[in-house]
């Protein structure tokens, strides 16, 4: 047998092994999808024969409904643990693609709560994807050391572009070690940020300068890393000196209080009210945009004391008119921290905004001039 017959052969069995994998876990994710939809009919089953007021009375519960409907749902539920154990008797692959990022965003926290293959854990990366160690991160840090953190529905892979390249190289000719964070971004923000913190205790020994830099929703889970921190005495925020956050929603996104309220309309007369389920298949994570919530309670949170901040918004009108929109998915008084309410507005002892015209949300990941106020800010 020839070596490019065998390579042949290696590479068509990965991409079984991959099929095997997704389709194994979309498979569980379907079953479990079918469960909640037959609740749903059962439910609104349940309630029609009810007949309550269309106004004043209370819609059914699946529970209610024939008993061929707990069976069903029942049924689906084990297959979707048959499915499970069979992905677990496949090979291991550490791949990680945008749909993957993509359905962590939107149902993470269902697919952590049901132990889905497809869920994601915490880890650093490189910019190839690949898991570092502590000791990889640190070897070349004599400065300090610095994290990427992404955004929604995102992963490492959506820093990766010719101006954030520029910009990490810089920082390394400098003496910062560098690396990428990788999370389900479905989770709820405290309960990554909580994972960060000690993600960051773990990894850093050295006790080496720490630099955060967080994108849109990784901005929050930032500033979830550092409260949990201050509540649990962890030395490393002892070691933050600079934190940035890039269109971060710190006030909340208007999109998401949108959804929100939309759903709420279901619920004004038993006979819709058990749709209300589909909205609430949002993940944690989304749901905690409409607010821009960091903590479990949802008591405002201050910028930590002892670092540098820096805050950057873009919005998509010119230099001479902002767009009321900000960068299409976050105001820019909400990325700089800023409120009507000045008790409500982000506090800190050192933090710098800026503005950027002509630029969205996504752009900010590699607008040269986001880059250059970044490094500008860095430097002593």
């Amino acid at each position: 047998m020839t070596e490019s017959s065998t390579e042949l052969r290696l590479d068509n069995r990965s991409a079984l092994v991959t099929t095997g994998r997704y389709g194994t876990a979309l498979a569980h994710l379907a079953l479990l999808g079918a469960s909640g939809l037959t609740q749903l009919v059962a439910s609104t089953h349940a309630t029609i024969a009810r007949r309550p007021h269309p106004l004043q009375g209370d819609s059914a519960t699946a529970q209610d409904a024939p008993l061929a409907y707990q069976f069903v749902t029942r049924s689906f539920l084990w297959l979707a643990a048959l499915s499970a154990r069979l992905h677990g008797q496949l090979p291991a692959q550490n791949r990680n693609g945008r749909f993957h990022s993509a359905i962590n965003g939107v149902l993470g926290d269902t697919l952590a709560a049901h132990g889905n293959p497809l869920h994601q854990g915490m880890s650093l990366r490189n910019e190839f994807g690949e898991e570092v160690s502590a000791g990889a991160w640190q070897a070349d840090a004599r400065r300090g050391l610095v994290v990427f953190v992404h955004g929604l529905c995102l992963s490492e892979r959506e820093w990766q572009n010719h101006e954030h390249a520029n910009f990490v190289r810089e920082l390394r000719e400098f003496g910062y070690g560098v690396a990428w964070l990788r999370y389900n971004t479905g989770r709820a923000i405290h309960e990554n940020g909580a994972d960060l913190s000690l993600l960051l205790e773990e990894t850093n020994p050295e006790k080496l300068p720490l630099t955060l830099i967080g994108h849109s929703m990784g901005g929050l889970v930032i500033r979830a890393a550092s409260h949990h921190a201050e509540n649990y005495a962890m030395q490393w925020q002892q070691q933050l000196r600079h934190a940035a956050y890039l269109g971060t929603p710190h006030q909340g996104a208007p999109l998401e209080r949108l959804g929100e309220s939309a759903n709420r309309l279901l619920g004004l007369t038993p006979y819709t009210k058990p749709f209300m389920q589909i909205g609430g298949l949002r993940s944690n994570g989304i749901q905690d945009l409409r607010r821009g919530r960091i903590a479990a309670i949802g008591k405002p949170v201050q910028l930590s004391a002892g670092a540098r901040h820096l805050l950057i918004a873009g919005h998509l009108g010119n230099e001479r008119k902002m767009d009321l929109l900000g960068d299409g998915l976050v105001p820019v008084r909400s990325a700089l921290g800023q409120h009507l309410e000045p008790e409500k507005a982000l506090q800190g002892a050192d933090i710098t905004r800026r503005e950027f015209p002509a630029l969205g949300h996504m752009a900010l990941l590699k607008d040269a001039r986001v880059y250059s106020a970044l490094m500008e800010w860095l430097k002593p």
